[in-house]
């Protein structure tokens, strides 16, 4: 109780987590994790790399194991390997039906920028509350709720739930419901890799 009492002052009188993780990953030049993402359409677990302005690389592990799409800023198409690289590809649109979520998410918005910005677009107009400390595996998170305002919501969420590593502020997990209470998508960040050195030809193979 006193550990969520100073936690909730320390939301109150210093800087916002919400804004302090979003300058966090303005800073970064790159990052990788594997995503684990939960939801009525069942599991999808992918290897993924970020490299700033915008470079983004998905390594399909379950359930289209192989597959590798790449999306590049510069052209704002996707890459498709179906079958994995080298092989056969495609070249679409990140708008493209094919390269849609089972929740709607599109590739070139699946960075952990996007889904700050749409955390603090309901914080604005909601609030956000601290749930207190916890562990996720070996590493210590400040969990927090941010709720919108009613009839407020960004695409179908009205309500997330985060849990901020207490080291750099970033993102480990994310659970977000509709206005209904209804969890919609559980994503969990594993092996999370700020700064790696990738190859020159990660996102042009």
């Amino acid at each position: 109780m006193l550990a969520e009492l100073l936690i909730a002052l320390a939301l109150a009188q210093g800087p916002d987590p919400i804004a302090a993780a979003l300058a966090r990953f303005r800073a970064l030049a790159a990052y990788q994790a594997t995503l684990h993402s939960q939801g009525a359409r069942g599991e999808e677990v992918i290897g993924y790399s970020y490299r700033r302005p915008g470079h983004i690389r998905l390594d399909m592990i379950a359930p289209q194991r192989g597959a590798v799409l790449i999306y590049r800023p510069e052209t704002r198409r996707v890459r498709v390997w179906p079958l994995g690289v080298p092989g056969l590809s495609l070249n679409l649109r990140p708008t493209h039906r094919l390269l849609r979520s089972a929740r709607g998410h599109r590739v070139d918005q699946s960075d952990l920028g996007t889904l700050l910005r749409n955390v603090q677009r309901l914080q604005w107009q909601g609030e956000l509350r601290a749930l207190g400390e916890s562990r996720l595996g070996e590493h210590a998170v400040l969990h927090l709720a941010i709720q919108g305002a009613p009839g407020h919501a960004v695409g179908e969420v009205n309500r997330y739930e985060l849990w901020l590593d207490a080291e750099h502020g970033l993102p480990r997990r994310v659970v977000s419901f509709d206005r209904h209470g209804r969890e919609l998508e559980r994503v969990t960040l594993d092996e999370l890799v700020l700064d790696p050195p990738l190859p020159a030809d990660h996102f042009s193979p």
